[in-house]
């Protein structure tokens, strides 16, 4: 070798020297210009990605990727890596879809009611009763009223054949204790309910719901399509006192329904108007209380006619209303439901001792 030892000594360490003040200025370079810009290049593309929607795995890989961009660029900022993460798993939580940015628990709820002529709640030991339970499971109604019910007084309503998880029940049976007609309404036991007892009519339960200032009035009634002419007169004198009665409450809304065994074909245009559909629709309607249901309710073999009916003074306060059919073949009766647009607060939670 021509050089010295000491000569090529010095060599190796001036290039030595130079390759670390490379290194370092072009680490200072990161530091001070362009780390501001990497971070705000890959915070947009991240967000536009949420936006579009990518599938998870994706935006998994880019999370990846850029984590290591991070690693390899700006590994001695630590303050700017964690905040970049916090920044990344926020984005991913709001993308998971079921993550709400303030998640926290419901204050109130929408009021859901539904009927049902059940043509006796015992028959085929208490099958139909069971198959509405796992109906509402699925529905979750707040309020359920049943006619034809067929309970007497050998029927304690503390019987567990007659009990619905989370609800109280509440019975109008058929008077003389006969096994037939008769209606009960199964009310969530969180629910503000108080009964009225201003109907005059057997067969038919008036339910007060009251949250804040605000008042609705529900009436479940069964109307027997073997009244007489005499009958009937009766009962609609009754039905047209228990109304006037009604609105002397001054209630936001009023919601009446039930099987009132009669036709109309304003209600469904192919239904022969009878005698008893007339004249409940003109008494209603004197009221400002609309018939909401038109699809048929009593389904059998050769026909249909509509008479499970909802009638209600306020329609815009009703988002969905229909009819859903019947869980048992021995009933020809098809479930009737609204929900409206009345807010129901959740009580608070309270401690509980068990003894």
């Amino acid at each position: 070798m021509d050089l010295e030892i000491n000569l090529y000594r010095a060599a190796i360490g001036l290039y030595n020297n130079r390759s670390n003040r490379s290194f370092c200025h072009i680490h200072q370079k990161y530091n001070t210009g362009s780390i501001s810009l990497f971070f705000v290049i890959n915070f947009a593309i991240i967000f536009l990605l949420t936006i579009i929607n990518l599938n998870f795995s994706t935006l998994l890989c880019i999370v990846f990727y850029y984590s290591f961009s991070i690693n390899f660029i700006i590994v001695n900022d630590l303050m700017t890596i964690l905040f970049f993460y916090r920044v990344l798993i926020k984005l991913i939580l709001i993308m998971s879809g079921d993550v709400h940015v303030n998640p926290g628990p419901k204050d109130k709820y929408k009021l859901s009611v539904a009927h049902w002529n059940f043509n006796s709640i015992s028959a085929h030991d208490f099958e139909k009763l069971r198959s509405l339970q796992a109906f509402n499971s699925v529905y979750q109604f707040d309020i359920i009223c049943l006619s034809e019910t067929f309970l007497d007084s050998s029927f304690s309503s503390d019987d567990m054949n007659l009990s619905i998880k989370g609800y109280n029940i509440i019975r109008a049976d058929h008077p003389g204790n006969i096994k037939r007609g008769g209606i009960c309404v199964y009310y969530r036991e969180t629910l503000p309910i108080k009964v009225l007892n201003i109907c005059q009519l057997t067969e038919c339960l008036v339910l007060e719901i009251t949250n804040e200032n605000k008042k609705c009035i529900l009436v479940c009634l069964y109307r027997s399509p073997s009244q007489s002419s005499d009958e009937f007169d009766t009962f609609l004198i009754k039905l047209e006192h228990m109304i006037d009665t009604i609105f002397n409450y001054d209630p936001n809304i009023v919601l009446v329904l039930g099987d009132f065994n009669a036709k109309l074909s304003s209600w469904k245009t192919d239904d022969n108007d009878t005698l008893e559909g007339i004249c409940i629709n003109d008494l209603t309607s004197s009221y400002g209380l609309t018939q909401m249901i038109s699809d048929p309710t009593h389904i059998l073999p050769t026909s249909s006619s509509c008479i499970d009916l909802i009638f209600c003074n306020q329609t815009n306060m009703v988002t969905n209303c229909g009819v859903l059919p019947s869980l048992h073949t021995s009933c020809h009766h098809q479930i009737i439901y609204a929900n409206l647009n009345f807010n129901i607060s959740i009580p608070p939670p309270y401690e509980r001792h068990i003894g």
